[in-house]
């Protein structure tokens, strides 16, 4: 479909500019974006196949790479480093609207604060670490693991702890499978570096499973 074929008080920019820019849809805003066609395909044609290729989800889609962007109806090189640029900035915007606040007093704080780890397709195990007052002292990712299991080095997370001078943490780790439910080793683990570092007069506070869509406590689960 070309956009002259559109009314022009349903055109993209036209539509925006008239009623404003959050009554777009997902395949305008995303038309809006890419800006113009290319190989006799207009910017909502390419707009339309992109989300239809990513079961209409724009945060499939936004995981995308720039390879995979340029096979869509002569997406243009240029226009697909902006997809990318527009992408990132919003996991930057989302990242910088969590990680402002300087204190930490709820798990969903520290939900919100790496919700984006959801979207990876390995595990990570991240530890955040706090003063007296519960603010941030220090954030570090600890592991990199596989699709479905990492260790927790408890010599590792103790010298962490002890470096930053630490007097509470959280311990944060994600599930690709989209599994909600801690693993043995999770619950093992977990009350194992609870008791090394209570002995330290350092406590931890809980230990996040970050998942597509949520995430759960395994202390509330132990």
């Amino acid at each position: 479909m070309k956009i002259s074929d559109i009314p022009i008080n349903l055109r993209p920019r036209e539509k925006a500019l008239m009623y404003g820019i959050e009554e777009l849809s997902d395949q305008e805003l995303l038309a809006l974006i890419i800006g113009s066609g290319g190989r006799g395909n207009s910017a909502i044609d390419i707009a339309g196949e992109l989300l239809k290729t990513h079961a209409n989800s724009m945060e499939s889609l936004s995981n995308t790479n720039y390879c995979s962007l340029l096979s869509y109806l002569g997406l243009k090189k240029s226009i697909a480093l902006r997809l990318l640029a527009t992408f990132e900035f919003n996991r930057r915007l989302n990242t910088y609207k969590y990680k402002n606040p300087s204190r930490i007093d709820t798990i969903h704080d520290v939900y919100f604060r790496y919700q984006n780890m959801e979207n990876l397709d390995h595990e990570e195990l991240v530890i955040l670490m706090l003063d007296l007052k519960h603010r941030i002292i220090k954030e570090k990712v600890l592991y990199k693991g596989t699709f479905d299991s990492f260790e927790i080095d408890v010599r590792q997370v103790l010298q962490e702890l002890v470096l930053a001078k630490a007097k509470f943490f959280y311990l944060i780790h994600n599930h690709p499978d989209e599994d909600s439910s801690p693993s043995d080793d999770d619950i093992l683990s977990t009350k194992i570096v609870e008791k090394a570092s209570k002995n330290m007069g350092i406590n931890l506070i809980d230990h996040l499973i970050i998942f597509r869509g949520g995430f759960s406590s395994i202390k509330i689960e132990i």
